[in-house]
């Protein structure tokens, strides 16, 4: 049964990770819950965002972690620029009422094999 955290308890934990780096939140998340699982990494969003998202069955949460892609550099010989990643916040929802459900219904058949 999932534990259901209040609004307070979700905004605290986005604050917490969006002061990490982005290795040490992806840690963090991963250590939150055992039955955790990484759903999307580095999926670009708009123009030059770029999402990883887990989903944490227990907690009954969904966090999306944001960077944006940043060139540096000066072009080199072939005009391209270097890029990097800059993790520059976290988003922390209740996981969807369809979403829980199929992922009950997905333990509930692990468990009868």
């Amino acid at each position: 049964m999932p534990v259901i955290l209040g609004q307070v308890e979700m905004d605290d934990l986005a604050k917490k990770l969006a002061k990490m780096r982005f290795n040490r939140a992806k840690a963090h998340v991963r250590s939150l819950d055992k039955k955790g699982k990484l759903d999307i990494f580095r999926v670009v969003v708009g123009a030059n965002q770029w999402h990883t998202k887990y989903t944490l069955p227990t907690l009954g949460l969904q966090i999306i972690l944001v960077e944006r892609r940043e060139e540096t550099g000066s072009p080199n010989h072939l005009g391209f620029r270097r890029t990097r990643f800059r993790y520059v916040e976290a988003r922390v929802e209740p996981i969807p009422d369809k979403v829980r459900e199929r992922l009950i219904e997905k333990a509930d058949d692990a468990a009868a094999v």
